[in-house]
This record gives structure tokens, sequence and C-alpha cells, in this order.
């Protein structure tokens, strides 16, 4: 039953995610503060729920900087760098962080079963190469976007690891409330930083809207399968997303199929079929990781 739960979450995710240029977009908060205040709903409702028991010793903090790492740090980057690095440029990094994965599961493997997820994974990044070939920038500026980017996905390939890791014997309420809370800090001060915390009463309706209840949804969800999901299949996500959305542009444009589009997608579909289905001595692999 858990297992099922788990590939029925997974799927929501990415349906989620590769659908959510068809949900209309919330005006009036800067990004960084609505993202924050989405967090911070999450969090204190977490924390009660919780009763506070929250771990705040060196765990907690470990679970916070993580939960930064994989979230918060990402949103921030990527609301800097959307100017000179362009988002088809940045889903085609971020089909990396498979790779980062399956090279940093492989570190700690004895068994060394994890390695054989590496090929699927270049494969998939491969094939979503082809289809969003990468735009380099030459100015000084755009590269340093580029290059806090490439950073960004080794950083977030490194702490769904960690928060694996982590969040083992933690409840999803104790999980939600370390990270989002700690998200919401960092994001709200990272906009007052940037001089644009700028909360109105009166733009109340950008937090209670219908994307906001879609990345609500999709937070929880994603908090739950970093600690219930093996990492490897978990970062499959950033395969299976772009493929969806490319299928439901081509389905809907109907644009001209050539030869390199077909060579992308299948290789793109087949690299994350691997990443999801190939058998691996799970168990192994987490005990592999405590």
């Amino acid at each position: 039953m858990m297992r099922r739960a788990v590939w029925i979450a997974f799927a929501a995710v990415c349906v989620l995610s590769a659908t959510s240029w068809i949900v209309p977009r919330s005006e009036g908060l800067p990004t960084l503060e609505l993202q924050g205040i989405r967090y911070g709903l999450i969090g204190v409702f977490a924390f009660l729920e919780a009763r506070g028991r929250v771990r705040f010793g060196r765990v907690g903090l470990r679970v916070a900087a993580a939960g930064m790492g994989f979230f918060g740090v990402p949103i921030v980057v990527g609301e800097w760098a959307r100017f000179g690095v362009p988002e088809t440029s940045r889903s085609a990094l971020f089909a990396m962080v498979p790779v980062v994965v399956v090279m940093v599961v492989a570190a700690g493997d004895e068994e060394r079963g994890v390695r054989r997820f590496l090929v699927p994974a270049l494969v998939g990044l491969g094939g979503l190469l082809l289809l969003l070939p990468l735009q380099f920038s030459g100015s000084v500026r755009g590269r340093l976007m580029q290059a806090a980017v490439c950073l960004v996905v080794i950083l977030v390939g490194l702490s769904s690891v960690w928060l694996y890791r982590l969040l083992r014997g933690w409840t999803l309420a104790e999980a939600l409330a370390a990270v989002c809370l700690s998200n919401a800090a960092f994001l709200l001060a990272s906009t007052a930083v940037r001089g644009e915390l700028v909360w109105q009463w009166n733009e109340l309706a950008s937090v209670v809207s219908l994307s906001s209840l879609v990345d609500l949804v999709e937070v929880v969800l994603l908090v739950w399968l970093l600690r219930e999901m093996m990492p490897v299949r978990f970062a499959s996500r950033y395969l299976v997303i772009p493929l969806l959305t490319l299928i439901e542009g081509y389905g809907l444009i109907r644009p001209g199929l050539t030869v390199r589009v077909i060579s992308g997608l299948v290789l793109l579909a087949a690299g994350a079929g691997m990443l999801l289905f190939l058998e691996v001595g799970e168990e192994e692999t987490v005990l592999s990781l405590r």
C-alpha cells in the first residue's frame, strides 16, 4: 500500500509541475516574498500539527539547511538568473540532477548497485539536451549566472540525498515544520535584502489563489517523497517533468517532428523509464545512506 502511495504521489507531483503553465499565476507580491509566505503557512500549520515536537538540535539544523538547499536556494538563484539564463537552459541544466544523485549515492554504496543508474541518467540528459540545447551567454554576468545555476544543480542533488537520510524516523508534520519554516525565513530575508518586501493586506489574493493551492500541495508531496522515495528514482522527476511538458506542447501546437526531436524524446523517455523501473537492491541502498 505504501509503495502504491509513493508512486501516486510522484505521478501527482510530476503532473502538477508539468501543467503548472495552465494555472494562472498570481500578480502582486514579489516572487520570493510570495513563496516565503507560502512556506511559512505550511510550516506554521505543520508545527501546530506536530504540537511543537520538532527537533531543533543538530539534526534539526541539518534538516533545515538541506531543506533550504533543495527548495529555497534554487528559488532565489532562479529568480536572480532568470534574465541571464533562459528557462529552457535552466531545465536542461537541472536534468543533470539525476547524474549528481547517482554519483553521490554510489559513493556510499558498497555493493555498487546504484552505479548502473548512471547510464540511464546520462541517456535522459542527452535526450533533453537534444530537445533543449543550452544557450550560453557572452557576458560576464550571464556566465556567472550560468555557473550559479550549475552549483545549485549540484546542491539540489546533494540535498535530496541528505534529506532522504536525515528524515527517516521523522513524522511528516515534523519534516514540514523544519523544512518550511527555515525556507520561509530564508526567502523572506532574501526579499528584504533585495529591498522588495512590500507585504500589504490588499495583496492577500496573491496568497489565497489557485496557484498557491497547487504550490502548497506540491511542497507537501515533495517533502513526503524526499523521505519515502529512493533518491535516484525521485531525481528522475527532472526528466519526467520536461518530458510531460514537451508532450503537452507538441500535442497542443502540433509542430513538425524532426529526427532530432524524435531521437530526443525517445532518449529522454528511455532514461526516465530506466531510472524509475530499473531493478536494484533498494534495501542495501537505504542502509548505505545511514
